[in-house]
């Protein structure tokens, strides 16, 4: 569960970094270029997927652990975007590479 709410906020991340002026993203898929040419699509996008991710961390947690693990984790994602997404260590590929051994894992233990 905690894998899926942290690609949540990733991809919450990334829509929003989607709606930056400044951000060059070379390669973009096509869902996002056509969302960047739309930035309220692309902000709606990541303001839904940040409050699912919330709810899930309440549900999961209780309401003050929950929100405290919602806060801790949405400056996680959002500060290894902001690190990783310039220099390309990751993109959507290798994202979604990462959550399935996250994933993996989490069954697993």
């Amino acid at each position: 569960m905690f894998s899926t709410i942290c690609l949540l906020y990733f991809g919450g991340f990334l829509c929003w970094m989607n709606t930056s002026k400044r951000i060059a993203w070379a390669n973009r898929p096509a869902i996002v270029a056509s969302w960047h040419k739309h930035p309220n699509q692309s902000r709606y996008m990541a303001t839904a997927l940040f409050v699912v991710a919330t709810v899930g961390c309440v549900l999961l947690l209780g309401i003050g652990s929950g929100l405290f693990t919602a806060i801790v984790l949405l400056m996680l994602a959002g500060s290894l975007s902001v690190l990783f997404f310039p220099f390309r260590y990751f993109g959507l590929r290798e994202m979604l590479i990462l959550y399935a051994v996250c994933l993996c894992l989490e069954l697993i233990f």
